[in-house]
C-alpha cells in the first residue's frame, strides 16, 4: 500500500513540476513581448530589411550583411567582401547559396546552419507559437528557452531584469559531433516601438568570428 502511495504521489509531483514548466514558460514569453514593446509593435518584426557592418575578427577584411527575413521560414542573407559575394536564401526549410554565377543546393550540415541562422532571428511572438516545443530553464541571470527544430536546435538566453534575448546558442550535428555557434546581443534599441540589437557578436565554437553593427533597418511587407 505505501509503494502505491509513493508511487502516486510521485506522478501527482510530475504533473505539477511539467505544468508549472508550461506555465513559467508562458509567463516569461509574455514578458518578453511587453520588453519588446507589444504585441502591435512586435509583429513588425516578422517582415524586415536590415544591412549590417561586418568586422570581421580572423580576418582584416570586413564586409557588408544585407539581410531580409520573413518569419519564421525565410531568410535571405547577402555577405559583400571586396573580394568575394555570398547570397544565402533558405525558405521552408529548403536552402540554396549562390557563389557569383554558380549556385548550390545546400544539404547537410550546410543547409542546417543555414535553419540555425534562421532560428536565431525568432522573436517572442514566434516563440510563442511554438511553446509545445520549448522547454524551459533557469541560471541566476537568466530564463533559458531551448527549442528543436527540423534536426537542429537553439537556446534563448532571456535576461531575467530586462526579458530581452542576451544570447543565443544554435547547435547542428557534423557526424558524431555538435557544432555551436553562439550570436550575442547588444545595444537594444527602440526602432519604431519594437526592440532591436544593434550589435551581434558571433562566435563560431570557442571563435569570435566577427562583430557586426545594424546600418540600415526597414519593415517590408510579406512579398519577397
Amino acid at each position: 500500500m505505501k509503494i502505491i502511495l509513493k508511487a502516486f504521489l510521485a506522478l501527482i509531483f510530475i504533473s505539477l513540476t511539467l505544468h508549472a514548466q508550461a506555465l513559467s514558460g508562458t509567463a516569461v514569453i509574455e514578458k518578453m513581448i511587453e520588453a519588446y514593446g507589444g504585441e502591435k509593435n512586435l509583429v513588425q518584426l516578422n517582415n524586415y530589411e536590415q544591412v549590417w557592418h561586418i568586422e570581421t575578427k580572423t580576418s582584416d577584411t570586413n564586409g557588408t550583411d544585407k539581410r531580409t527575413v520573413h518569419l519564421p521560414a525565410f531568410l535571405k542573407t547577402e555577405l559583400i567582401y571586396p573580394h568575394k559575394t555570398e547570397i544565402r536564401i533558405l525558405e521552408n526549410n529548403i536552402g540554396t547559396k549562390q557563389f557569383g554565377t554558380a549556385t548550390i543546393q545546400a544539404q547537410g550540415p550546410m543547409l542546417d546552419a543555414m535553419k540555425v541562422q534562421l532560428m536565431r532571428l525568432f522573436h517572442p511572438l514566434v516563440l510563442k507559437e511554438k511553446i509545445k516545443a520549448i522547454t524551459v530553464s533557469d541560471t541566476p541571470e537568466h530564463f533559458l528557452l531551448a527549442l528543436t527544430a527540423n534536426s537542429v536546435s537553439a537556446e534563448y538566453y532571456v535576461s531575467k531584469n530586462s526579458y530581452l534575448i542576451e544570447k543565443v546558442i544554435g547547435r547542428l550535428q557534423i557526424g558524431a559531433q555538435t557544432m555551436e555557434f553562439l550570436t550575442l546581443y547588444k545595444d537594444y534599441k527602440p526602432f519604431n516601438g519594437a526592440m532591436v540589437p544593434y550589435t551581434e557578436v558571433k562566435y563560431a565554437g570557442s571563435v569570435n568570428t566577427a562583430v557586426m553593427r545594424l546600418q540600415e533597418m526597414k519593415f517590408t511587407d510579406l512579398i519577397k
